[in-house]
């Protein structure tokens, strides 16, 4: 787990740039396109002006910026987010082109989709979860649920069939097809995201089978604790400062910590004894998984530093990102040899309910809402079901027959077609210039 990959050190890269006006940048653009509209200069040159431009601005950003924070952290989770959209645009790209659909439509629809897609997405992990509406916006913290961000993304593709879509006759059931492997792409990249971030976790491993332990800041420490799977960091208190007893073989006993030692800092933070549980609130500093303490031990002072992990887990966040790169790579193998338009969908909405259904019994981040199941695992159900009608829908509609207009990308105009009297052939031109062939005069 990675919940931050790495920070950005804002203040260091704007001590070392020049200080450069921040009106100089806007005025090299407003110059290039004076003087290039009036000598008709080519368009990379206002290409390279804009680029200059801004680079000119960015010290005095920089530097603004460095009053606020010194760095920004790349969150893991959404990083991934972002690679799973870039890549499925692309994806969706080149299929949209076997389609016969152009690749404009295809990027005009990402964004809708995409924008609707994370607002479903989050209204339903809210409401999953009982999150309070002031943390809609915290995405980095993860919490997406991917059923939710299906129904918002149909929505999303509701909107952009009746704005543009339907004017260029592209064909939803097409469209379907290549949104597909796409949405089994995404997933396989976004899970990803959720490993990184420690979220949607499994429950705790068997001896024989695969595990994951994650690191302190991660959001299973938090429920293994509170169920009393284990303890918050390899290592019991007596009162609110003096270590009770070690887990042998824990990385806290490895580093050295001994029971009776007295706690006098976490994390270089002296301890408010006022509070309820003066360690808990030092612990947790997101994207940090070590813990420093400094113990006391009769009369010595020592720094005691490792690095708690969870006890083993299922990785389910793992076993969907290998599951939905299957199902990716199964989609685009068939994809040529599909006889009805509709059917990688159904395809699709097939292995992700099963798949889901089962991956829901090895989590244990979600409580049971109906029928002694959890809310992925009822709308599973539901979606295995759709799947099979719509199925049957796509087996009784005509076969496939590939671009409508072969040669010719959908959505785009066509020129007219010429009318036969209008053109000429190297017969016709041999017969008006022998228009008596047939009598046989010259």
């Amino acid at each position: 787990m990675r919940q931050v990959l790495f920070f950005i050190p804002i203040k260091s890269i704007a001590d070392a740039l020049p200080d450069i006006p921040i009106f100089v940048g806007p005025l090299v653009i407003v110059l290039a396109i004076v003087v290039g509209r009036a000598r008709k200069f080519p368009k990379l040159f206002f290409t390279v002006s804009y680029i200059v431009g801004i680079l000119l601005l960015l010290p005095d950003i920089l530097k603004r910026l460095a009053f606020v924070t010194e760095v920004i952290p790349i969150y893991g989770y959404g990083a991934m987010l972002f690679l799973a959209f870039v890549f499925c645009v692309l994806l969706a790209a080149r299929l949209g082109q076997r389609e016969g659909i152009d690749p404009k439509h295809i990027q005009d629809l990402a964004i809708w989709v995409f924008i609707f897609g994370i607002v479903g997405a989050r209204l339903t992990y809210m409401i999953q979860y009982e999150r309070p509406l002031l943390e809609f916006f915290m995405i980095w913290d993860g919490g997406l649920v991917f059923y939710g961000g299906a129904i918002g993304g149909a929505v999303g593709y509701f909107f952009a069939y009746f704005l543009f879509l339907r004017k260029y006759h592209v064909s939803s059931w097409k469209m379907a097809d290549v949104i597909a492997p796409c949405a089994a792409l995404g997933l396989a990249l976004g899970r990803v995201g959720c490993l990184l971030n420690g979220c949607c976790y499994g429950n705790v491993a068997c001896a024989e089978c695969p595990a994951i332990h994650f690191p302190l800041s991660a959001p299973p420490r938090y429920d293994m604790t509170k169920r009393g799977y284990q303890t918050a960091a390899g290592f019991t208190l007596v009162g609110k400062n003096t270590v009770g007893t070690v887990e042998l073989g824990s990385p806290a006993h490895v580093a050295g910590l001994q029971p009776d030692d007295i706690i006098k800092k976490t994390n270089g933070k002296e301890l408010d004894l006022t509070l309820v549980d003066p360690i808990a609130s030092n612990m947790s500093v997101r994207g940090k998984n070590d813990l420093q303490l400094t113990v006391v031990r009769g009369r010595t002072t020592e720094d005691i530093d490792f690095r708690p992990l969870t006890i083993g887990l299922h990785p389910t966040q793992i076993y969907e990102s290998i599951s939905m790169l299957l199902l990716t790579f199964l989609l685009l193998a068939y994809y040529p040899f599909k006889r009805h338009d509709g059917i990688l969908m159904v395809l699709f909405m097939l292995g992700y309910a099963v798949h889901r259904f089962l991956n829901e019994m090895l989590r244990t981040d979600t409580e049971p809402v109906a029928f002694n199941m959890t809310l992925s695992q009822n709308i599973s159900i539901l979606v295995l079901a759709a799947g099979i009608l719509l199925g049957i829908v796509v087996w009784r509609r005509p076969p496939s027959k590939g671009p409508e207009t072969p040669g010719v990308v959908e959505g785009t105009k066509v020129a007219p077609p010429i009318l036969a009297s209008h053109t000429r052939t190297p017969e016709s031109s041999v017969r008006e210039a022998h228009p008596d062939e047939r009598t046989g005069r010259s």
